[in-house]
């Protein structure tokens, strides 16, 4: 199907912030702070590379598996490029979000508008919803493992069926149709004309809950492979910050393990507003390890050390999709061309003969036959 122009301007101009946002953060991180730490992880950067491209993979078959029923229309590299580009937009862009709209260009190239946005939808839901059940699970076990006083104790004993309730929350907020649901939510402030523009969107936004609670034909195991696929990519994302910890010579203890993946949800949400959370997960992360008697500073060595593989994934990312977007735009120039070449009478006009005089004989009249004795 054709890619709509809005598509093609989002991916560009996505792409051109992006580039440039890489270039500041690598600025902002400092060249010698990225060699040091590269050499500091030595042969663990293998291990890294293999996890990324493994999060990326699972993710991308999360997202053709939501696209049910019509992932057959969309070739899982296609579903590759719009995790690699909505990521690597997503780690050099503030509040993390814009990249999510580059996915949402790349797979309206292959199925509906309304499609690919309850598809991205879904899959932002289930991501978020499998790391509030991880700080669901990580809070009680902060409460066993850590020394604390009575009072917090009792505070993380709570947070934690609280979040998980909030997480299956929105499990039931997805079967009842989540987006129509805010929206009448939303329609109950005062503002003038509220009503009007929910009638106006509400059958699209119902159209997109649809697809996103199986009523458009979507099949149960296809759903229940990409939250198999979502929930793993999830689990491999924070054992690779583990990973980075045994690298630097860190020992890991379930307190700290449960510390670091709460904490770090925490942390991650309030550095959303900057790239990279360039500053905040620095301090953040810092402030966590010293609450937790570590050596603060392996806190700030994890966050720099996970920046770095970001930094590398995003300019990888980025070049690859440039060049895709390069190709795209290519063919499309090609075909603009031959369609020009069309209309303009560039086809060969047809050869019409000259007229010719045609004499013809008559033929010979028949002689007339005189019967005997008349």
């Amino acid at each position: 199907m054709s890619r709509p122009s809005w598509a093609r301007w989002v991916t560009r101009v996505s792409l051109v912030f992006a580039l440039v946002a890489l270039v500041l953060t690598i600025r902002d991180t400092g060249l010698v702070a990225i060699g040091t730490y590269f050499k500091r992880i030595g042969w663990g950067w293998f291990a890294v590379v293999i996890m990324e491209v493994a999060i990326t993979a699972m993710d991308a078959v999360a997202i053709r598996a939501f696209l049910s029923p019509e992932q057959a229309k969309v070739r899982l590299r296609s579903a590759l490029l719009s995790q690699l580009a909505g990521r690597a937009v997503n780690a050099v862009t503030p509040s993390g979000n814009l990249g999510e709209a580059v996915k949402v260009s790349v797979l309206v190239d292959h199925v509906s508008q309304s499609r690919a946005v309850a598809t991205i939808l879904l899959y932002n839901v289930v991501s978020f919803s499998v790391e509030l059940v991880t700080v669901g699970l990580g809070t009680p076990l902060m409460a066993v493992f850590l020394p604390m006083p009575t009072r917090l104790r009792i505070v993380l004993l709570v947070i934690g069926p609280v979040v998980l309730v909030i997480a299956f929350g929105l499990y039931a907020l997805v079967r009842r149709g989540m987006l129509v649901s805010v929206a009448r939510l939303v329609t109950r402030i005062p503002i003038r004309g509220q009503a009007e523009r929910y009638a106006r969107w509400e059958p699209k936004l119902r159209g997109i809950d649809d697809k996103m609670k199986l009523v458009e034909g979507a099949r149960v195991r296809d759903r229940r492979l990409g939250i198999l696929m979502v929930t793993l990519s999830r689990l491999t994302s924070m054992s690779l910050s583990f990973l980075l910890l045994l690298a630097m010579g860190e020992r890991l203890t379930i307190g700290l393990v449960a510390s670091i993946t709460v904490g770090g949800f925490f942390i991650y949400m309030v550095g959303a507003v900057v790239p990279m959370g360039v500053g905040v997960n620095e301090g953040g992360y810092n402030m966590l390890f010293r609450a937790l008697g570590e050596n603060p500073a392996r806190g700030t060595v994890l966050i720099l050390a996970r920046r770095v593989a970001l930094i590398a994934y995003a300019a990888i990312g980025l070049v690859l999709v440039t060049a895709s977007e390069t190709v795209k735009r290519a063919r499309e120039r090609g075909a603009e061309r031959g369609a020009e070449r069309v209309i303009g009478g560039a086809l060969p006009e047809p050869r019409i003969a000259e007229p010719r005089l045609v004499t013809t004989t008559s033929p010979p009249v028949p002689a007339t036959v005189t019967k005997s004795g008349d």
